[in-house]
């Protein structure tokens, strides 16, 4: 056998959706390079990108499609974008509680990029995401699970 968890299992990987009956997931041209499980906006032309401003509207949350070894989405390829549900994402900063507010990193700063999940808000750095809440603590690895537009 090998492994025992101890206190509790990991929970997942960015971008798995992790109550796939309550999820409603649409596909999308991406327009950029993005990372499972960052949220994502409709650029100018219909495409699904980054956000890059605090004016951005969420669209949704990049869907890690299943198998694949790659941490992210590429630039004109088909991906799956999760519009409501809940999703397993990578923490980037801060503590991550049941309830609490996500907020989305729009200005980059030394070691933290444009588009990191964080947990509490930075004047002019993040914005919180309108409709999406942490469902409990992160796990040793960082992930934790989201509600959005539920």
């Amino acid at each position: 056998m090998g492994n025992a968890y101890l206190t509790r299992m990991p929970s997942g990987f960015a971008g798995d959706v992790t109550r796939k009956a309550e999820a409603t997931v649409e596909s999308g041209l991406m327009g950029a390079d993005v990372a499972f499980g960052a949220p994502v906006k409709l650029d100018g032309a219909g495409k699904l990108s980054p956000l890059s401003a605090a004016a951005d509207a969420v669209y949704g949350f990049v869907v890690r499609p299943y198998p694949t070894q790659d941490a992210q989405a590429t630039a004109g390829s088909i991906q799956d974008c999760m519009r409501r549900g809940y999703m397993a994402v990578r923490l980037a900063r801060g503590t991550a509680a049941k309830g609490a507010a996500v907020h989305v990193r729009v200005a980059a700063a030394e070691g933290k990029a444009v588009g990191d999940i964080e947990a509490t808000a930075v004047k002019d750095e993040t914005v919180e995401v309108p409709g999406c809440i942490f469902m409990g603590a992160a796990d040793d690895g960082g992930i934790v699970e989201i509600a959005f537009n539920i």
